[in-house]
């Protein structure tokens, strides 16, 4: 009779194992975006609760915002991507047309403006073709990005409407004590912050004020490299830099003095302040995340989930230094206290 039950207990262990295998794999195809619904949900969720202080609705209060979030993506995108498309294609032209051993000969002599010359060429080279298939790549995939921006839109619609009932949903099946649980969920509140306010938010700021003195100055493809250097602003590792430094150099080697002068000043003493300045602030108000640790989870996301991988990886290492953290304090034994 008991080896029965024994039996009886085993097979509905690995019936729910079975069933929670399945869960995954159904939804491992739109995990990302379900992931991404629930941080913009949490990330939107004062702004939801201010519109519906005014309307006094959840569902058209939600659906306001969520009909903001997706003009705010949307139609940049259709004006954007066109733009881009188009001074990707010119950027190829002229620098297939430029000749770098011309420029660099004026900087270094001989062998070495030579070399340096066939390395540029090498590389600009292999960049555009693997762009140009990024792009063929995308428009296949379309349906599917859309079927997932979709997704996106669903989780984000329902998280940030039932935002208090998903928290005591996860409240309930917490094994935390209330004292250790608040703590927590305080611990990654601030976490998120540092990462999405820190990171992206500072990134976006750098890449906008290069961008605008781009546009004032006048020079070419100044969208294209605007949205450059806003993704390189937002990996820890990399930054504004690469873009405005070797643009500088380039312009005072065409010639332009006033331009490259400006943008390499500009650049140094104005944009780079902006990281910083701004991005410790955000970083040290919400969180005591190591850099080092950003940096890690940012190249690591990267690989792993793509672009998504600039806020789910630091995020995730984050946590797990959170966990670590709780356990070094011994305060992983209240798991199993009364609640």
């Amino acid at each position: 009779m008991e080896k029965s039950h024994i039996v009886k207990q085993g097979l509905a262990s690995l019936f729910i194992l079975g069933i929670f295998i399945l869960a995954f794999i159904v939804l491992k195809p739109i995990l990302i975006p379900i992931i991404f619904g629930l941080l913009f949900g949490y990330i939107f969720s004062p702004v939801y609760k201010r519109i519906k202080h005014v309307l006094r609705g959840s569902n058209i209060s939600a659906f306001i915002l969520l009909g903001g979030l997706t003009v705010l993506i949307v139609v940049p995108l259709i004006f954007l991507i066109p733009v881009l498309g188009r001074q990707i294609f010119e950027l190829y032209v002229l620098l297939q047309n430029t000749n770098f051993s011309e420029v660099l000969g004026r900087f270094f002599e001989g062998d070495l403006a030579t070399s340096m010359a066939i390395q540029l060429d090498n590389i600009f080279g292999n960049i555009f073709p693997t762009l140009v298939g990024g792009v063929s790549d995308f428009l296949r995939d379309l349906p599917r990005f859309l079927l997932q921006f979709a997704v996106f839109l669903f989780t984000f619609y329902f998280v940030v409407r039932d935002l208090d009932k998903l928290t005591q949903f996860i409240s309930d099946l917490s094994p935390f004590s209330k004292s250790t649980e608040k703590k927590f969920l305080k611990e990654f509140r601030g976490i998120t912050n540092a990462i999405v306010f820190g990171q992206v938010f500072i990134g976006i700021v750098q890449g906008l004020t290069l961008g605008a003195g781009l546009f004032f100055l006048g020079v070419p493809k100044a969208l294209l490299l605007t949205v450059i250097t806003c993704i390189v602003s937002i990996i820890p590792v990399l930054g504004s830099w690469l873009v405005w430094l070797p643009l500088g150099i380039i312009l005072l080697a065409t010639g332009k003095v006033f331009s490259g002068i400006f943008i390499l000043l500009y650049g140094a003493l104005f944009v780079s302040i902006i990281d910083n300045f701004l991005r410790p602030y955000f970083l040290s108000r919400n969180s005591n995340l190591p850099i080092v640790l950003s940096v890690i989870g940012t190249i690591g996301g990267l690989f792993v989930f793509g672009i998504a991988g600039l806020v789910l990886g630091p995020l995730i290492l984050a946590y797990v230094l959170i966990i670590l953290e709780f356990y070094k304090q011994g305060k992983l034994n209240e798991l199993f206290t009364p609640r």
